[in-house]
């Protein structure tokens, strides 16, 4: 971990997570996130993993779905690239 406390992670890393918050919008299986985003197991529950820890989503029935929370962090991250573009 750097010096600062802060870890570092790679906005390809950040872009994995939103395209899996966003997919979820509807329950989805992991297969067919790995198949959607192209990631390998590995990686797909590495991710998963961390979106479910921070309440991002949920597994309901074996499927991921997104909480309320990650809707709240699909709707700032909407308002962030209008203000950037």
């Amino acid at each position: 971990m750097p010096q600062n406390g802060y870890m570092y992670v790679s906005k390809m890393a950040l872009g994995n997570r939103l395209g899996i918050i966003r997919f979820c919008e509807t329950p989805k299986d992991k297969g067919r996130i790995i198949n959607r985003l192209g990631l390998n197991d590995v990686i797909a529950e590495s991710y998963l993993t961390i979106l479910m820890a921070q309440s991002m989503l949920v597994q309901n029935n074996g499927k991921y779905v997104v909480t309320q929370k990650g809707q709240g962090y699909l709707s700032s991250s909407d308002r962030t690239k209008k203000i950037k573009s």
